[in-house]
């Protein structure tokens, strides 16, 4: 072969479509699509361990390659050129790879699918330079995709047709796919970063994938439904869909974002105290009373879920995301029987999360989203607390009539990466060169002193309302957990966690003020029990699907993804995790107890509601 045919062979390789196996030069392209392949492959674990010290297990090597090889070939198949293929496929696994990468080191979970669904909310966090990076990371795989693919070829669309008919036949046999996945490559429920340092990224999504689907199909029968009513609450006749409370005061509940106490850092040399000396009296006094939320550094809506509908989340997913499609009798819905009317404020972008229809569904009468108040204490993208405070204010004054009210008060101020503003300078320093932590004890020194203003307004103007206010989560404060590592409260290594640090993990302030009768000690709180808790106070004697959470069989369980906390007074708590031996005896029943509160969530808020009708016989 002379210089001449040398050069026009390469260039026909490098310019035209992919040709039959059979033809000599696209064995060779397919050849060099796997080299390239597998050294992206290289270079990307490479660079993700160096940055982000993260790295699938070295067992898992061969296998995550492969993968990526048979994602490769996949998208070669259907390419117009090789070249368009190389820059299509180096392009979607490095975006794939770094964020994975990210959520990982920030929320200490793999990318899930659900996160595609949801990718457009990251949009509105950010009005800096990381917009147009997110918004280019987002485009330009996908546009170089679609200019990739050779459309005109018949070849192409017998692929996609093929691909096609293939995940139709997963899809619609999805509960027995993923079962068959979970036997043969394992699921480590509690521990997603240790999935995906055993399957690597293609594989994990795949898998994660199959099981988005089987969870949308959810099925669940009456019978199964009525044995878990029985079981959780055997006087099921008394469930109501309506309150009947003894008293109506109004009630203020006020979700602080990442709202923790950071003095338990006590090696990170934080000094004053940011937290506010009258919430330190407040939260006192309540008995230093805490809340366990089903999430760590971010997915508020989860927490929301929990705080305002009584069950608790216990997947890898937003549950407002695709999981809550019925009306159903939240806290907001339940108490409209008895006259209350209900407004939920939060200065984001209305559809973040899915909050519009899932608001809705829940029974709020109103939302007061960003377009709603007036950004005029802006840190960053987050409207300061103290403003969007006393933007409820005015517009409750201007309510019509005097029905009772539940207000539900979302804050967003706080939120990562801790913003703050000229009018908003540092006065708290600490030891640490953590630049996260010391964004963040300033950002708790501000939301805890407008918080207390606010509250003092309301005892002023409403003496006799209920006010309720607590973390939806802990905060992030590095890579890895890198602000909790330092004090020994956690591991690095999710999977090594032991009971005391689950808890730690999920444990925020609550504090609870019923009107003048002040504060109340609630001791540790699963955040799915607070509903129930709140209607205790108002005397209902029907309490509703709300009241299922205090049934003695889920006393102090705390449900996690795969796992159950057990959390009694006075006492060590206890670990129970799914699919796998339990050193303690108590978990076959505390496991039973969530499974039976899960099946009647799936049935009330994602099926065909077979509890009402059992309920309404």
């Amino acid at each position: 072969m002379n210089i001449k045919k040398v050069f026009i062979y390469y260039r026909n390789f490098n310019t035209q479509a992919p040709y039959p196996i059979c033809r000599h030069r696209t064995l060779l392209g397919l050849v060099a699509m796997v080299v390239y392949a597998g050294t992206v492959y290289a270079v990307l674990q490479s660079f993700i361990f160096i940055f982000f010290s993260i790295q699938v297990w070295p067992s898992t090597w061969a296998k995550d390659v492969t993968a990526h090889i048979i994602f490769g070939l996949l998208l070669y198949s259907i390419a117009r050129s090789w070249k368009m293929w190389a820059v299509s496929f180096t392009l979607l696994t490095a975006v794939l790879q770094i964020s994975n990468a990210l959520k990982l080191t920030v929320l200490g979970s793999p990318v899930m699918p659900d996160d595609f669904l949801g990718f457009t909310n990251m949009l509105h966090l950010f009005s800096d330079w990381r917009l147009p990076v997110i918004i280019a990371a987002i485009t330009l795989p996908v546009i170089m995709l679609a200019v990739s693919i050779a459309w005109k070829q018949k070849s192409t669309w017998l692929v996609l047709g093929s691909m096609s008919l293939f995940l139709t036949v997963v899809f619609a046999n999805a509960p027995n796919v993923i079962a068959f996945m979970d036997k043969h490559y394992g699921d480590w429920i509690w521990n997603q970063p240790g999935n995906y340092k055993d399957r690597g990224l293609v594989r994990h999504l795949m898998h994660e994938g199959v099981r988005n689907i089987a969870r949308g199909k959810v099925n669940v029968t009456a019978d199964d439904v009525h044995g878990a009513l029985l079981a959780l609450n055997p006087e099921t006749e008394k469930l109501n869909p309506t309150a009947d409370p003894s008293r109506k005061p109004n009630i203020y509940m006020i979700l602080l974002e990442s709202f923790w106490d950071p003095m338990l850092l006590k090696q990170t040399g934080i000094h004053p105290d940011p937290v506010d000396p009258r919430f330190r009296k407040i939260w006192k006094d309540a008995g230093h009373s805490t809340i366990m939320a089903p999430v760590f550094g971010g997915y508020t809506a989860n927490t929301e879920f929990e705080a305002l509908c009584g069950f608790p989340v216990t997947n890898n997913a937003v549950f407002f995301e695709g999981w809550l499609r019925n009306d159903a009798p939240c806290l907001p819905r339940y108490l409209s029987g008895a006259g209350y009317e209900s407004i939920a404020a939060h200065p984001n972008y209305a559809a973040f999360w899915n909050r519009v229809n899932s608001y809705k569904r829940i029974g709020f009468d109103q939302y007061w989203a960003k377009n709603d108040f007036v950004l005029d204490d802006m840190n960053r993208n987050f409207l300061g607390d103290a403003s969007l405070y006393r933007q409820v204010w005015e517009k409750l004054e201007d309510q019509p009539g005097n029905s009772p009210k539940i207000v539900y008060i979302v804050t967003f101020f706080g939120h990562l990466d801790y913003p703050l503003s000229e009018s908003r300078p540092e006065v708290i320093d600490v030891s640490s060169d953590n630049r996260m932590l010391r964004g963040y004890v300033n950002t708790v020194y501000y939301k805890s002193r407008e918080l207390m203003d606010f509250v003092e307004t309301i005892q002023a103007e409403d003496p006799d309302g209920i006010i309720v206010f607590f973390g939806d989560h802990l905060p992030f404060l590095g890579s890895n957990h890198e602000g909790f590592v330092q004090e020994n409260l956690f591991t690095r290594n999710k999977a090594e966690f032991d009971a005391n640090m689950f808890q730690s993990y999920v444990t925020t302030p609550l504090v609870i003020i019923d009107g003048r009768h002040g504060p109340v000690d609630t001791g540790s709180l699963p955040m799915y029990q607070l509903p129930a808790r709140l209607l205790s106070l108002l005397g209902d004697t029907h309490h509703g699907f709300l009241q299922v959470a205090q049934s003695e069989k889920l006393q102090h369980i705390r449900p996690l993804a795969g796992l159950s906390l057990y959390t009694p007074q006075n006492e060590q708590p206890v670990l129970c995790k799914q699919h796998t031996e339990n050193p303690d005896a108590r978990c076959t029943e505390i496991l039973k107890a969530v499974d039976e509160m899960t099946m009647l969530r799936d049935d009330l808020f994602t099926a065909k509601q077979y509890s009402l009708l059992q309920v309404n016989k």
